[in-house]
Order: C-alpha cells, then structure tokens, then sequence
C-alpha cells in the first residue's frame, strides 16, 4: 500500500531482488536470537520462582522477567519479521534503518557486559553473535540498494515530469 502512495519515497521503495539467501539468513539469526531471549527469561524467572515459592513472589518476578526480556525479545522479533518480510517482498531501506537501530545497541551491551561483569563467556557472547551480523546484513543490503532504479537519492525528493513543470 505505502509503495502505491508514495511510489519514489527511497525508504519503503521495495528492492526487485526478492528471496535473498541472505535475508533468509538474517531471519535465522533473528530468530535464534528470539529463541535464545526467551529461553534466557524462562530460565530467569525459574530461578525466581526456585528461591521464593508462592504466589506473590512469583507473579512479581514474572512480571520482572517479562520487563528484563522484552528488551531482548522485542528487538528480535521486529528485526525477524523485517528479514522475512524482506526475503519475501524485496529488501526495503527503512528495513535496514530498523535493523541498525534496534541492534546497534546491542554490540555496546556486549561490550559493556564484558568490561565491567564477570559473566560467563556465552553470556557476553550471545549479543555479539546475534547483533553484528544483523547489522553486517544490514548494512550491506542498504550499501548495495543504494543505486536501485526508480529510487530517488534523496530522502523525500519526488521525480517529476519537467514538460509538466513549465505548463
């Protein structure tokens, strides 16, 4: 829909490259990653739930796991959905503007994690291992979409007929 509204806007113009290995891989990547997020709030809250048995301590820390994991599981799910979507409708530059910024991030908390915590090292692995080859992805799909025909260079420039212009 948005590409019949605004067909020369350069961030929803669709790529005519659809079914990229690589976009495919990116969802896999995400989708590990989401994987890996909620598997790591489930453990949380079972230790939790190990150390304070009953009800209200277990709804607080359900409810404090859930809040910890979205700041992983949220940003997962999006960037899986924008590497699906672009695997089957083409790569969209705003897709790679979202990848970038929801895991960008990611790589300073890894670094951070493993400067100031003595965390095992899959711990301060496992941000690294999903975010910069998301980012890798997106990087270079916005790098090698920069040239597509029919988008304007421009943010918001719209291609308009010059015979139309001087009538």
């Amino acid at each position: 829909m948005p590409d019949r509204l605004y067909p020369d806007d350069p961030l929803i113009a669709a790529s005519p490259v659809r079914g990229r290995r690589a976009d495919r891989l990116a969802a896999v990547i995400a989708g590990l990653g989401l994987a890996a997020s909620v598997a790591g709030t489930l453990w949380f809250l079972a230790g939790f739930i190990e150390t304070d048995p009953g009800f209200k301590p277990a709804t607080s820390a359900l409810l404090l796991s859930l809040g910890l994991g979205a700041f992983a599981i949220v940003p997962c799910a999006v960037v899986l959905r924008l590497a699906l979507s672009a695997w089957k409708n083409g790569f969209r530059k705003s897709q790679g503007l979202w990848t970038l910024l929801l895991m960008v991030p990611w790589t300073g908390l890894g670094w951070l994690l493993g400067r100031v915590e003595a965390l095992p090292f899959l711990l301060v692995a496992a941000p690294f291992a999903v975010a910069l080859p998301l980012i890798i992805w997106a990087g270079v799909s916005l790098w090698l979409d920069r040239g597509t025909p029919g988008v304007s260079r421009e943010l918001g420039s719209r291609e308009r007929d010059p015979d139309a212009a001087e009538s």
